[in-house]
């Protein structure tokens, strides 16, 4: 079992810290609740160069909703030429 960096706790399941690389029990995993160092310079890094990040917070922007009537039109048509086509070909074979 490997103890917390920083509560000396033993952890059945430790986390390591991406920032600083320390193993951390649960309850102090995340890097504001073990006082990361790690954190700091790469809070300081990212403002020197902001644009040179891959990662960008997701926002949220709703989706419109597509209009399924074109689909549904285009079926109705396909059916209604079927129908016909079935009508035409029973009235033709009754006479």
């Amino acid at each position: 079992m490997v103890k917390c960096s920083y509560c000396g706790k033993e952890a059945a399941l430790p986390f390591k810290c991406k920032f600083c690389g320390e193993y951390f029990c649960a309850d102090h995993r995340l890097p504001e609740n073990h006082e990361c160092p790690g954190l700091k310079r790469y809070k300081e890094k990212r403002k020197l160069h902001p644009k040179g990040w891959i990662y960008e917070p997701f926002r949220y922007e709703p989706k419109t909703e597509k209009k399924k009537t074109t689909k549904i039109n285009q079926r109705l048509v396909v059916y209604a030429i079927l129908v016909i086509i079935a009508i035409i070909i029973i009235y033709e074979s009754l006479t």
